[in-house]
């Protein structure tokens, strides 16, 4: 009995332990003596270490987070901190998993940071997954790198990555996604992969599991170029298209994408409008003369409508004899009702295409919508409608009658090809410009039909800029035609297929970025990206990242703020040229387009001559012609400017001078920070006045800078802009607009530095005056004189520090701590008429005490600061305004 006995045991002792071998004694087989472990040979036949088979029925009493770890304790007593200290439960070298990639073989012991996986014939199929370690340790962006002799390679995985091809096809500040970049001495190449609908791909930020989906939108793109020394060669490929998951892979066609699963369905409503291209001009708007519809069923057979007796109902639109037309606000709808059709076997459900073919004259413009192509509402959805053609130019007199044919389909892709040249003086010569190609897929929806009908819409966008420089002359010319219909966005699918075509912010992606402040952050809302709202004018120019009107980061302008004011100026006092000549510098504008080198629907020239008449003295003559394509408008301007610059002892003197004979009917609008009286500043939409329809226009601009050898410095600026109008008084009565308008500046400042033993006193004195006489004859002229005086008292406090500087035997004394006390007192006083800001006289006073504190903590600098600022506005008919703050911030930073 006993040797039975020992028998039973000693088996069920292998029964029990034999189950591990593929767990437990396969992670065995990789420990190594010191406590170091290896990857196997293989993860799909582990091999078995018979020397870990025991005849035991006993029970590991072993913490389960440690399975790492093969050894085998009589009993676990090593979790008694009293007496023990507390360790890591798990070395450093075994944390994470170990992962296999798809043939069986170890990769790697730790975490996975980030997949992207896309599983054709399957729903859910398209998954990104970004891990907490992915945001956590590595920031949301993760390098990998190789070289050798031929050149250099990088692949790169982040959520904000600086991606340009060219100004044209794709240029993104902050690009979601995957990128390689490869470069060797006579090429260079990017190639970019994204899935822009859920691109951070988990459905709530840190989530552990990976977001799926069935319907998706990718992108993917390369740009490759060639050449050596002064002349490179560029070729551009960019694609996004939509696709779902439950079809086949490659069915249909990456390139020219596919439907969605909720858009594949038969047609219900399809509608067509017509209206005026241009509303505003009184007249001309489109004539439509015959209209009729051509259905194409699965077998290839067309069907016309007049044939058939399948007719739209028509409304709007005013009768004119046989014809309509529709001028201004009116417009013609036709609404073909596809539920009705039904002729030989032919519905919509068997329709493989559905073109509508258009007799029209004059300024039209023609939409197309849906009832697939709609506001994406789960109730009641809207169709949205999407422009299909428009007229060149503005024809009043029938003489562009023609035949237009609209054929349906919802957008699936849109892509770029472009090629981009640049020749950097070459023998005094530089070259450069791009020209794309654009086109826009769109499918006829219908569940049935592998192959669906297919639309290509193509577009041709182009522009070249040559220079010639050779001292002292300067020769520059550039050529430019954007289309209207040119398009770098693409529709964006949500997790149900829906598109939302009304929603620019959560359905559009864009390849060009709006940022016209270069902050890297877009102005534009887009779901995929962070965006601003704050684009305040001056842009970055000391490139810190800050809007150099808002350095503090606040609602409220600096050259509005107090002490911030002293060094701020405001925008109409800064030199710059208008172009587009919309009364603001082009350098300070924010609009809400792509930041392509010229407008969408432009097209023309600019050149100029300049040359260096004599030392520091700069002469320029130039001639703009440029007009709409679609558009009505046109500018012509011939324009000459000058600069000089006088270096002088102490100081410097500059002086610009710009004058244009303009005609311009080219509306341009801006997106412009406004600061209303008593109010936070907000974004506004900013109307172009069109000052040059046509007349002189003049700026000149001068300051000059000194400091003195008593540590006297000063500055004084001068703003003088002149409009003349040329055009008939009565004309400009109709208008609204002055004969003679513009703006005239002047600002000083003085500031002096006095030591008083270690304490510094800092006065400075700033005047401000303003006359500016609008254009519009309803706007009062104003003008105003702002007088602003200030005091600043530092004092060290406590240990001083002695350094060596840079050379040997001087050195500078530095205190950690420092108080400050500030004073500042303003005078402003309205001469005439009033501002949207400031409506009547005021003056003011603020004290602003800090306790500043630098120093040095966990291998960074730390400054810490602790203040109150109190303050009063005195007006002379509103009430007294008062200000207070206490605040207690600290900062921290490498230098």
């Amino acid at each position: 009995m006993v040797t039975l006995r020992s028998f039973i045991v000693a088996t069920c002792g292998v029964l029990v332990v034999l189950p591990q071998l593929n767990g437990h004694v396969a992670t065995a087989q990789n420990y190594r003596p010191g406590g170091r472990y290896f990857l196997s040979d293989s993860a799909i036949s582990p091999r078995s270490q018979l020397a870990h088979v025991r005849p035991e029925v006993h029970k590991f009493y072993r913490p389960r987070h440690l399975s790492q770890n093969t050894g085998v304790p009589w009993y676990s007593t090593d979790t008694r901190y009293s007496r023990q200290l507390f360790r890591r439960y798990v070395d450093k070298d075994l944390e994470g998993e170990l992962w296999y990639d798809y043939f069986g073989n170890p990769i790697e012991r730790g975490w996975l940071l980030y997949q992207w996986t896309q599983e054709q014939e399957h729903p859910r199929g398209s998954a990104v997954w970004k891990t907490g370690q992915y945001r956590s340790l590595f920031r949301n962006l993760v390098v990998a790198s190789d070289s050798d002799r031929f050149g250099d390679y990088r692949l790169l995985i982040g959520d904000e990555i600086s991606t340009v091809f060219t100004p044209l096809t794709f240029n993104k500040p902050r690009f979601n996604g995957l990128r390689i970049d490869h470069t060797s001495e006579h090429y260079a190449t990017s190639l970019i992969m994204s899935r822009p609908s859920f691109p951070n791909g988990n459905d709530v930020f840190g989530s552990q599991r990976p977001s799926t989906h069935t319907n998706f939108t990718n992108l993917f793109g390369a740009h490759v170029e060639f050449g050596h020394g002064a002349g490179r060669l560029g070729l551009t490929y960019v694609n996004a298209h939509h696709g779902q998951t439950r079809q086949r892979f490659g069915e249909g066609s990456p390139f020219s994408g596919g439907l969605t699963v909720s858009q594949n369905v038969p047609l219900e409503t399809l509608l067509i409008r017509i209206r005026d291209d241009s509303p505003d001009d009184d007249g001309g708007g489109p004539l439509l003369f015959n209209h009729d519809v051509v259905l194409v069923d699965t077998s290839g057979r067309e069907l016309r409508g007049r044939d058939i007796g399948f007719a739209p109902t028509i409304q709007g639109g005013v009768a004119r004899g046989n014809n309509l037309t529709a001028d201004g606000s009116e417009s013609i709808l036709m609404t073909y009702d596809m539920t009705t059709l039904n002729y030989d076997g032919a519905e919509s459900a068997n329709l493989q295409a559905v073109r509508v073919e258009l007799s029209v004259a004059n300024d039209y413009r023609i939409e197309i919508a849906s009832d697939r192509q709609t506001d994406a509402e789960v109730r009641r959805a809207q169709p949205v409608f999407l422009t299909a053609h428009r007229a060149p130019g503005n024809v009043r007199d029938n003489s562009n009658a023609r035949s237009v044919v609209v054929d349906y389909g919802l957008p699936t892709a849109n892509e770029l090809i472009g090629l981009n040249w640049d020749l950097v003086d070459f023998r005094n010569f530089s070259l450069q410009g791009e020209v794309v190609v654009n086109r826009q897929h769109r499918k006829y929806p219908n569940p049935d039909i592998e192959n669906r009908h297919h639309v290509v819409n193509r577009q041709i966008a182009a522009y070249s800029q040559a220079a010639y420089r050779r001292f002292p002359w300067n020769f520059f010319i550039e050529v430019f035609s954007i289309p209207d219909a040119y398009s770098s966005s693409a529709w964006l699918s949500d997790r149900n297929g829906l598109i939302s075509y009304n929603d620019a912010t959560r359905s559009l992606y864009e390849f060009v970025d709006d940022d016209d402040d270069f902050n890297g952050i877009p102005e534009w809302q887009r779901v995929t990206q962070l965006s601003s709202e704050r684009a305040w004018p001056g842009m970055d120019e000391n490139v810190d990242f800050i809007h150099d009107y808002n350095q503090n980061g606040n609602l409220f302008p600096d050259y509005e703020e107090p002490f911030l004011k002293f060094r701020s100026d405001r925008p109409e006092f800064l030199p710059g040229l208008d172009m587009n000549y919309n009364g603001t510098v082009d350098r300070f504008e924010n609009d809400e387009f792509p930041d392509y080198p010229y407008k969408p629907d432009h097209r023309g020239f600019n050149a100029y001559g300049s040359a260096n008449v004599i030392p520091n003295l700069t002469v320029t003559i130039g001639h703009q012609h440029m007009g709409l394509i679609a558009g009505d408008g046109r500018t012509r301007s011939s324009y000459a400017l000058a600069r000089w610059t006088r270096m002088l002892p102490g100081g410097r003197l500059r002086i610009f001078d710009h004058v244009a004979r303009v005609r311009d009917n080219i509306a341009d609008p801006l997106r412009l920070w406004v600061q209303p009286a008593g109010m936070i500043g907000r974004m506004r939409d900013v109307a172009d006045p069109l000052p040059g329809r046509n007349a002189w226009l003049q700026s000149a601009y001068a300051d000059l800078e000194t400091e003195h050898r008593s540590g006297i410095i000063t500055q004084h600026r001068w703003r003088w802009t002149t409009i003349h109008q040329q055009t008939a008084d009565t004309q400009l009565y109709e208008l609204d607009v002055r004969r003679n308008s513009g703006f005239f500046g002047l600002v000083d400042r003085v500031e002096l530095n006095i030591p008083v033993g270690l304490a510094v006193l800092k006065p400075r004195w700033k005047s401000e005056y303003r006359n500016n006489r609008p254009l519009r004859r309803h706007l009062p002229a104003t003008a105003s004189l702002e007088e602003t005086i200030t005091l600043i008292w530092s004092q060290p406090l406590l240990e001083e520090h002695v350094t060596v500087g840079y050379f040997p035997g001087f050195g500078r004394q530095l205190f950690s701590t420092e108080f400050q006390v500030g004073l500042e007192r303003s005078w402003f006083r309205l001469l005439k008429g009033h501002y949207e800001h400031a409506t009547e006289h005021f003056r003011s006073w603020t004290l602003l005490t800090q306790l500043q504190n630098r120093s040095a903590y966990l291998g960074y600098r730390l400054v810490s600061r602790l203040g109150l600022e109190i303050g009063r506005r005195q007006f002379e008919i509103r009430p007294t305004q008062h200000r207070s703050l206490v605040f207690a911030t600290m900062h921290v930073g490498l230098n």
